[in-house]
C-alpha cells in the first residue's frame, strides 16, 4: 500500500511538473510571435515607438525565454537609439547585466554600450543627440538643409514634382516652383546666405539645366545649359562666397565630370573628370574635399592641384566640414557597419588619426548648418514580391496577392519566373548585401545563391536554357550585365552597359538566349535613345531603333516582336515592331498623369496580349491599376488587380499567375547634434 501511494504522489507531481512545462513553453511560443510581431512594427511599418511599447510587453511577459527577452530588449534599445533617447542605454545595460548567458545578444549590447559612451561629451561636456525631424507622407531625400538651420529643400513628387522648402519650426511645406506634366525638379542645394536654392530642371524637352531661384519663389534664372553634351546635372554644393555652384556632369559620350559654374555667368571650370563620393567646400573656400575610392582627397582651389587627406579603403563617402574648419566628416565601414567619423584638418593635412562619432550612420547626407548639426535622411525601404492568380480569360483576380516568400517579408524585389514555370528568381537584399533566392513553385524550398558582396540593379531575368540569370552589376568597377549560374552561383560578364542608364537598365533576353535588347543614349542627342540588339557571342550590335525618350522593352515569346514603352510630350505611348526593326504599331497611349514608367510593359506567354501598368500622379504613383491590350490592338481591358507603389510585374509561363514586386520608401529626416568638439568660428 506505502508503495502505491508513493507512486500515486509521484505521478500526480510528475502531471504537476508537466503541465507547468508546457505551460512555460506555451508562453515562451507567444512570446516568440510577439516578437517577430514587433519586428515587424520597427523593420516594416517603421513605427519606433510602436515598437517599444511590444518589446517591453515582452520583456514583462512571464514564461518568456530569455533569448527572447534579451532579444527584445536589445532591439528596444536600438530602437532608442534611432529616436535619441537616453533610454537606449539602460536597455543595453540591463542585457549585460542580467543576460550575459546570452552570448550574442549580450555582445551586440555591450558593442551598443560601448558606442553610446563614447560619443557622450563630444562637444564639449554636451550629450551628443541624433534626433528625427521630419517624417510621414511626402518626405524627400534630394534636397539640403539650409546653412541657417531653418528650412529643408525638397523635391514635392506628389505635387508636380515641384521644389519646396520645407519649415523645420513649423513643419509647413511650400512650393517654389511650378512644374508641367513633362518637367520635374530632382535635386537641389541651398545657398550660403540661406536665400537662394540651385535645382536640376528636366525640361519639357528632355534636357537638364541648372537653375537658380530666392526661396521666395520669384522668377528662376537658367544657369548652365548644355542639351547637346549633358545628360545629367546635379547640384553638389555651393562655395561659402556664393560664388560657384558643384555639380556633377553626366555627358552624352557617358563620361563623369566634377566641374564648378559660375552663378554670374554660367562658365564652368573642371575639378576632376571621374565619380566622386560626396563633395563639400571648406568654409573659407580653399579647398573642396570628397571621397575617392577609398580615400579622402582635397582639391585646392588656388593651385587646381588635387591631394590625399586620408588613404584608407573602407571610406565611403565625405559629409561635411565643421564650420571651424577643423574636421571633415565622413563614412566608413572599417567596423563593419556605415559609421559617422571625424579627421582633424589644418592648411590641407590631417591632423592625427580619425575619431568615432556614430555608428549606422548610413543614409543621405542633405549638409551641416553653421551650428555644427549634421542633417540626415533614412530611408526604411521595403521591398516585397508577391503572387497573385488571375483568370486568363476574364483576367480577373482568383486569389490575392501573397507574399512569395514568409521568410524574407520586406527585403524581395525583381522577381522572374524559369521559362519551364517551376522556379521564381528574386534579389534578396540585406544591408548592403545583395542576393539572388531561386523559390521552387513546387515545394516552397528556397536556395540562396552565393553571390558576394556585390549590389546588383533592379532588373532580374532568367536565360531561356534555365541555367542562369541575368542581372546588371559591375564589372571591374564599370556598370555590366552579368550572368549567374542557378547552380554553381558562379559569376561571368555578359556585355558592358552604358553608365548613363545603370541605375535602372532596362533589357530583355531573346528565346534563343543569343541576344539581349537594351537601350542606350544617342551620344550625339541627349533627347535621343537608341535601341540596340548584342549578339552575346559576336559582341557586334544592331541598331533597331532610335527614338526620343525610350524606357523599356520587351521580347514576343516568339521572338519575331518587340514591345516598346517611349514618352513622348504629355503621353506615355507603348507599340510593337518587328525584333530585327522596322515599322512601329502603336498600341495605347497614356496620358502623363497616368503614366508608370519603372514597369516595363510585358507578354503573356502566349503572345496575344500586351500587359502593362497604369496609375495616378505620374512617374511616381503610390496606386498602380495592370492592364491588357491584345497585341494587335485594340480596347485596353483593365485587370482585377491593383498594387500600391508596383515596381515589377512578371506573368507566368501558365498565364494564371502573375509576380508583382513593391517598392516603399519609408524616408525620415535626423539631425546629429553636439558631435563636434566646441566650435571655433571666426568672427
Amino acid at each position: 500500500m506505502k508503495t502505491r501511494h508513493v507512486g500515486l504522489i509521484g505521478a500526480a507531481l510528475l502531471a504537476v511538473f508537466l503541465a507547468a512545462f508546457l505551460a512555460a513553453g506555451q508562453k515562451n511560443d507567444q512570446a516568440e510571435l510577439a516578437l517577430k510581431a514587433a519586428i515587424k512594427t520597427e523593420t516594416v511599418d517603421g513605427n519606433l515607438k510602436g515598437a517599444i511599447e511590444q518589446y517591453k510587453k515582452i520583456a514583462a511577459q512571464p514564461g518568456a525565454g530569455r533569448a527572447t527577452v534579451a532579444t527584445a530588449l536589445l532591439r528596444m534599445g536600438q530602437c532608442y537609439e534611432k529616436l535619441g533617447d537616453s533610454e537606449a542605454r539602460k536597455a543595453y545595460e540591463r542585457v549585460v547585466r542580467e543576460f550575459g548567458d546570452q552570448a550574442v545578444v549580450a555582445a551586440e549590447a555591450r558593442t551598443k554600450l560601448a558606442a553610446l559612451v563614447g560619443t557622450a561629451g563630444a562637444a564639449g561636456g554636451s550629450t551628443m543627440t541624433a534626433r528625427r525631424v521630419w517624417t510621414g507622407p511626402g518626405v524627400d531625400n534630394d534636397g539640403h538643409v539650409s546653412p541657417d538651420g531653418r528650412f529643408l529643400s525638397f523635391t514635392d513628387w506628389w505635387a508636380g514634382s515641384n521644389l519646396a522648402i520645407h519649415d523645420l519650426a513649423t513643419g509647413e511645406n511650400r512650393h517654389i516652383t511650378r512644374t508641367s506634366s513633362t518637367e520635374e525638379v530632382s535635386e537641389s542645394v541651398v545657398s550660403p546666405d540661406s536665400m537662394q536654392i540651385a535645382y536640376n530642371w528636366t525640361h519639357k524637352d528632355g534636357f537638364q539645366e541648372l537653375r537658380i531661384v530666392g526661396v521666395d519663389g520669384g522668377n528662376p534664372r537658367v544657369v548652365y545649359s548644355d542639351k547637346a553634351h549633358v545628360f545629367w546635372i546635379s547640384p553638389v554644393a555651393w562655395s561659402p562666397d556664393g560664388t560657384y555652384v558643384l555639380v556633377s556632369l553626366r555627358r552624352t559620350d557617358d563620361t563623369l565630370e566634377l566641374t564648378l559654374v559660375r552663378t554670374a555667368d554660367g562658365s564652368t571650370r573642371l575639378v576632376r573628370a571621374g565619380s566622386v563620393a560626396g563633395a563639400v567646400f571648406a568654409p573659407d573656400g580653399r579647398y573642396i574635399a570628397y571621397g575617392l575610392k577609398g580615400n579622402i582627397s582635397l582639391f585646392d582651389m588656388q593651385t587646381n592641384r588635387e591631394s590625399v587627406l586620408i588613404e584608407e579603403p573602407s571610406i565611403r563617402s565625405v559629409l561635411g566640414w565643421s564650420p571651424d574648419g577643423r574636421h571633415i566628416l565622413f563614412s566608413s565601414d572599417r567596423s563593419g557597419s556605415v559609421d559617422a567619423w571625424l579627421i582633424a584638418t589644418a592648411g590641407g593635412r590631417a591632423q592625427g588619426e580619425p575619431t568615432f562619432v556614430k555608428k549606422d550612420i548610413g543614409g543621405t547626407p542633405l549638409g551641416l548648418t553653421r551650428s555644427g548639426a549634421f542633417y540626415y535622411a533614412v530611408a526604411n525601404q521595403v521591398q516585397d514580391v508577391q503572387i497573385a492568380e488571375l483568370d486568363p480569360a476574364s483576367g480577373a483576380v482568383v486569389s490575392a496577392p501573397r507574399a512569395a516568400s514568409p521568410r524574407w517579408i520586406g527585403a524581395t524585389r525583381a522577381p522572374d519566373w524559369s521559362p519551364d514555370g517551376r522556379f521564381l528568381a528574386y534579389l534578396l537584399s540585406r544591408g548592403s548585401k545583395t542576393g539572388v533566392i531561386i523559390r521552387s513553385t513546387e515545394t516552397g524550398q528556397e536556395r540562396e545563391l552565393p553571390v558576394g558582396e556585390g549590389r546588383f540593379g533592379l532588373v532580374l531575368r532568367w536565360l531561356p536554357d534555365g541555367k542562369g540569370i541575368v542581372v546588371a552589376g559591375s564589372e571591374q568597377g564599370k556598370p555590366a550585365l552579368l550572368r549567374i549560374d542557378a547552380e554553381t552561383a558562379q559569376v561571368t560578364p555578359l556585355m558592358p552597359l552604358p553608365t548613363a542608364i545603370s541605375g535602372f537598365p532596362r533589357f530583355d533576353v531573346s528565346p534563343d538566349g543569343r541576344t539581349i535588347f537594351y537601350f542606350a543614349p544617342d551620344p550625339g542627342d541627349v533627347n535621343r535613345f537608341r535601341l540596340v540588339a548584342r549578339d552575346l557571342k559576336s559582341g557586334n550590335e544592331t541598331v533597331i531603333s532610335e527614338r526620343k525618350g525610350i524606357f523599356s522593352v520587351g521580347v514576343a515569346p516568339d521572338g519575331k516582336q518587340l514591345v516598346v514603352s517611349t514618352q513622348e510630350e504629355k503621353f506615355q505611348v507603348v507599340f510593337v515592331m518587328p525584333a530585327t526593326g522596322g515599322e512601329a504599331r502603336e498600341l495605347v497611349r497614356i496620358d502623363a498623369a497616368e503614366a508608370n514608367y519603372r514597369v516595363p510593359p510585358s507578354w503573356t506567354p502566349d503572345g496575344r496580349y500586351v500587359v502593362f501598368p497604369r496609375g495616378q500622379n505620374g512617374s511616381r504613383t503610390r496606386r498602380v491599376q495592370i492592364w491588357r491590350i491584345a497585341a494587335e490592338g485594340g480596347v485596353p481591358q483593365r485587370l482585377g488587380l491593383t498594387v500600391d507603389e508596383l515596381w515589377w510585374l512578371r506573368v507566368h509561363p501558365d498565364g494564371r499567375r502573375v509576380a508583382t514586386g513593391a517598392l516603399k520608401n519609408n524616408i525620415e529626416i535626423w539631425a546629429l547634434e553636439n558631435f563636434l568638439p566646441p566650435l571655433k568660428v571666426a568672427k
